[in-house]
């Protein structure tokens, strides 16, 4: 019968202890404002002294380690802007386009091992704008990411530390397309960002390794390729390719820690090769897929710095990276999206998955200003033509005239060039067409005299009836 008392008793005194605690620890924080604002006071109030947390010779390598993993972080979003990025730029515009401004992005999570436990994982993202010119492709894009890095090092008379931190990082870049002889490609991409990044070590102390908490380093990367594309077979082709990438991180000197010593690190170079192969549907379907397999090798990589004057064991980066890809794409009118998943064996183990978005992103604004016709010319379907003995200038007055008593409404013209669009024609064919329908009127000479008028539009229904109304009222004018 106690029991039931004694247990109630016990929680009360349990709350009243908590509640008193909490009491006097905000007395002591208070009364030790001074005493907190500054760092070594600090650690004599926990009763730890820098000289007692010091770092060890042994375990200097968690210092390579930390540059090692700017390296992997940056060299991650090199290869999506020269891979998927610039496949993301060329989809965007589309091989029968001339002259196109369009909209790309791709977004890339990763999680990689590299050599003997240096796990690094994050999000990569890149975004902007490209531009066809004939057989050259251009863009111009911004990129960012944000990520972190972990390992533990075991030591052989030390007790093991576990030592990781965050990135962050913003750039942008420039990326090209060549298309020569139907099948050949060159490519290449240049950019240039900063890299914030820390350092943490719980073992050693809860809170950043450096003083400053942060560290800020400049990158640099580039790259160039060449390729082939092939169809093998009536619905699979291959693309051949082979790219070299370089990127150099900037080094940084007189870091101070948070023992009051100063660590200097060198900056970092990168040299890689990659040969691989992809097979691919034709992007004429709506769902396409398609799968890879490629080889990379680091010459370089070599992580070299300095603590207090003492070299610090260098982190080496070299070595074969096999990969294996698999992704789907799919495709609408004005707009692609892809899905792709990636595996790393070698020196570099682990996974990645990737989704591109790329859609003509200025062509109503391109339509609006009278230099692109792409939705219409790309259209099979919805086309209508007929010849006419008018001269090219009175057959296109004469049309502007027809829109305007069937109730249209034209956007924009050239006489120079020998189109009309118009829309709103839904009051005249309600059962057709609503007001935003678009038709495109092209009216062209024809080499023995007179002119051929065409109808084209995304709806088929519309452009047929059009047409039929249109070439009866010029039929009507002869």
């Amino acid at each position: 019968m106690l029991k039931p008392y004694i247990k109630n008793i016990m929680t009360v005194r349990s709350i009243t202890v908590f509640f008193i605690s909490i009491v006097m620890s905000n007395n002591i924080f208070c009364a030790h404002n001074e005493i907190y604002s500054d760092y070594k006071g600090l650690l004599s109030i926990l009763k730890v002294q820098p000289e007692n947390i010091s770092i060890k010779d042994k375990q200097l390598p968690i210092f390579s380690e930390y540059v090692a993993s700017n390296l992997v972080f940056i060299n991650r979003a090199q290869d999506l802007v020269a891979d998927k990025g610039l496949l993301a730029a060329i989809n965007s515009i589309g091989k029968n386009a001339v002259l196109c401004t369009s909209y790309f992005g791709a977004i890339e999570t990763s999680q990689d091992k590299v050599g003997s436990g240096l796990n690094v994982n994050g999000v990569v993202l890149m975004s902007g704008l490209a531009q066809k010119y004939k057989i050259l492709t251009v863009g111009a894009f911004v990129e960012c990411g944000n990520g972190d890095y972990g390992i533990i090092d075991n030591f052989e008379t030390l007790s093991s530390i576990k030592n990781n931190g965050d990135k962050d990082y913003i750039g942008g870049g420039l990326l090209c397309h060549l298309d020569f002889f139907d099948k050949f490609y060159l490519d290449c991409s240049g950019r240039k960002g900063l890299l914030k990044t820390n350092l943490y070590s719980f073992d050693l102390i809860s809170s950043s390794i450096f003083k400053d908490k942060y560290c800020n380093l400049d990158y640099f990367s580039s790259h160039a390729g060449i390729g082939c594309k092939l169809n093998i077979y009536k619905n699979l082709g291959l693309d051949i390719f082979s790219k070299y990438f370089f990127t150099h991180q900037d080094g940084k000197k007189d870091v101070t820690i948070y023992t009051g010593e100063i660590l200097n690190f060198s900056g970092l170079n990168s040299q890689r090769l990659l040969c691989g192969l992809r097979f691919f549907q034709p992007t004429n379907t709506i769902f396409s897929f398609y799968g890879g397999l490629s080889a990379e090798y680091e010459f370089l990589g070599d992580v070299k710095a300095f603590f207090e004057d003492k070299n610090i064991p260098a982190k080496n980066l070299k070595g074969y990276t096999e990969t294996i890809e698999i992704g789907v794409s799919g495709k609408s009118n004005s707009c692609i999206g892809e899905l792709s998943l990636q595996s790393y064996l070698g020196m570099r183990e682990g996974y990645a998955g990737t989704l591109k978005v790329s859609f003509v992103f200025f062509d109503y604004l391109e339509r609006f200003l009278g230099y692109s016709l792409k939705k219409f010319e790309n259209e099979k379907n919805g086309r209508f033509n007929n010849d006419f003995s008018f001269s090219k200038k009175d057959c296109f007055l004469k049309i502007l005239g027809i829109i305007k008593e069937l109730k249209g409404r034209v956007t924009h013209k050239s006489l120079k060039k020998g189109y009309i669009v118009a829309f709103d024609f839904s009051k005249t064919f309600q059962d057709s067409c609503l007001d935003s329908t678009e038709v495109c009127i092209y009216v062209q000479d024809l080499k023995n005299g007179g002119t051929n008028v065409e109808v084209v539009s995304n709806n088929n229904l519309l452009s047929e009836e059009l047409s039929k109304k249109l070439f009866q009222m010029l039929n009507k004018d002869k």
